[in-house]
């Protein structure tokens, strides 16, 4: 899937419209319209700014790989809006919320080696 199709689709799933992305990343949003339609790409600092609202990688952005595309998207939506209130928090919180997720994932992978 081309740059601009993926973009489109991470704003609509979004419910945001090219004004409301443009507002997020400093730009009026006729540029978006031109990102989605092909017209122009965006530089690298853009792309950078564009995979940090949409918490997706650069490569996701750029690479029209379909295995790619599965694993860089959250699927469950309602975990991806509690990330995103998340990321709203003052970093002190952010740094507990981190804390505590990485000893939910270790328990996770050791409860995995000790069934094995």
């Amino acid at each position: 899937m081309p740059f601009g199709d993926k973009l489109r689709k991470l704003r609509k799933d979004r419910n945001w419209s090219q004004d409301t992305l443009g507002q997020k990343l400093g730009i009026h949003g006729r540029h978006i319209g031109k990102y989605e339609n092909g017209q122009v790409m965006p530089g690298a600092e853009a792309l950078i700014k564009i995979a940090r609202i949409f918490n997706v990688s650069v490569d996701y952005l750029l690479l029209d790989n379909a295995e790619t595309a599965a694993s860089a998207e959250i699927q469950d939506k309602s975990l991806l809006k509690d990330f995103e209130a998340v990321d709203k928090m003052s970093e002190e919180d952010k740094k507990v919320i981190k804390s505590l997720i990485d000893a939910y994932i270790k328990k996770h992978q050791m409860e995995g080696v000790l069934k094995s």
